[in-house]
């Protein structure tokens, strides 16, 4: 009786073990798939609000109450694939401001442990420049004609751009398990850069 009684305990601390591996690895995963679902929400919410931002500009580009104010100048002063500067009366108040966007080198973030990110600043007319985001990975600008083909840049005054395509990709600084959550995020906006003022 008391080799099978052996063997019953031994079966069972075997099976029990098993059993108990199985919850720890359920509960890691449990606890990964959290941080992960936490990472990439905090980061989604990021990207709406840095979205919002850009398309409420991008939508008043060249935007004036008054007419007389632009004329029929253009509205891009300077335009790169990942920088922009434009005028419009972004506040509604009668006086022309100029808008810019623009993406720093990923040496300005390298405290951080995401090799790639870099600091998306917004500047109106001459005040200090806004950090929108401190986690873009890729803000890229296409220039578009009315016929959706590229127009090359630099963009100035001369240039006819009818449409802006708009990709933004922000990632986490900090990675788990050696990947960055990531979020992207397309528009293509039209431009009045090109349309003739009455």
């Amino acid at each position: 009786m008391g080799y099978t009684t052996l063997l019953d305990i031994l079966g069972a601390s075997i099976v029990g073990g098993i059993l108990l591996l199985n919850l720890l690895r359920v509960n890691g995963n449990l606890i990964e798939n959290e941080s992960i679902y936490n990472h990439d929400k905090n980061l989604q919410m990021d990207l709406v609000i840095t979205a919002s931002t850009i398309e409420r500009d991008f939508n008043l580009l060249g935007y004036v109450n008054d007419v007389s104010l632009i004329g029929n100048n253009q509205n891009i002063f300077n335009g790169t694939t990942n920088s922009i500067r434009f005028r419009s009366d972004i506040d509604n108040n009668g006086s022309i401001d100029t808008i810019s966007y623009y993406l720093s080198d990923s040496t300005a973030l390298s405290e951080t442990p995401n090799p790639r990110d870099m600091i998306l600043y917004r500047r109106l007319n001459n005040d200090i420049p806004y950090i929108l985001a401190n986690n873009i990975t890729r803000f890229r600008l296409t220039y578009l004609d009315s016929q959706l083909n590229e127009v090359t840049p630099p963009i100035g005054l001369a240039s006819v751009v009818n449409f802006i395509r708009i990709e933004m990709r922000v990632e986490d600084p900090f990675a788990y398990d050696n990947k960055y959550s990531e979020a992207v995020w397309r528009r293509i906006t039209v431009s009045t850069n090109s349309i003739n003022r009455i």
